[in-house]
């Protein structure tokens, strides 16, 4: 029986280690402290989960980049994005002061910023928290709850005194998910989000 168990556990940590491999591989990254939380959930119900993702403001930013992408949780400089990437671009993030900011499709003809291959990507900027609580993010595990979400464009901004606060979006692939805006740096948000996988 002994004997049995040690591959069986070795065949368990090959597959948990190459589960969502996508979500830390390729392209020039921006975020070093980005974590990837295994969830333990599988399957087609799992929800990947991206922590403390930095998303700056500047155009041109040589330190924070504006796109993120849930299939690899980068995000992208933007002059650092490879053009094999562009599809799996979802959130551009638009920040006009800190009283009004938002995310928005990276193909959004309102941002300065040309992707190409971009799809669209569904954003609601405007959670109210009776709809979805915070500390309803923080525990979330399962997919199932990220496929209930209601998910339209609503072209809404935020402030820095909103935060923290949740915006769902539903990218061009369709897998939805959410991202918690947790804090406002000098020159970047901090986020956590959570797709579907």
């Amino acid at each position: 029986m002994k004997k049995l168990l040690l591959p069986v556990i070795m065949i368990a940590i090959a597959i948990t280690a190459c589960t969502k491999e996508g979500a830390t591989e390729g392209g020039s990254t921006n975020n070093p402290d980005t974590t990837v939380i295994t969830n333990p959930v599988t399957g087609a119900d799992s929800v990947v989960t991206f922590q403390d993702v930095n998303v700056g403001w500047s155009p041109n930013s040589s330190t924070y980049g504006r796109v993120f992408s849930s299939k690899t949780g980068i995000v992208y400089l933007d002059h650092a994005i490879p053009d094999t990437m562009g599809k799996y671009i979802d959130l551009a993030f638009n920040y006009l002061g800190s009283i009004q900011m938002n995310f928005l499709s990276a193909n959004d003809a309102s941002f300065d910023l040309s992707i190409s291959g971009a799809r669209t990507t569904l954003v609601r900027n405007y959670v109210p928290t009776d709809t979805f609580a915070l500390s309803a993010f923080d525990t979330l595990t399962h997919a199932v709850t990220l496929k209930k979400l209601y998910v339209s464009n609503d072209e809404n901004t935020f402030g820095a005194t909103d935060l923290p606060l949740l915006v769902f979006f539903k990218n061009s692939d369709g897998k939805k998910g959410i991202v918690k805006v947790k804090s406002l740096a000098s020159d970047h948000i901090i986020a956590d989000v959570k797709v579907q996988y």
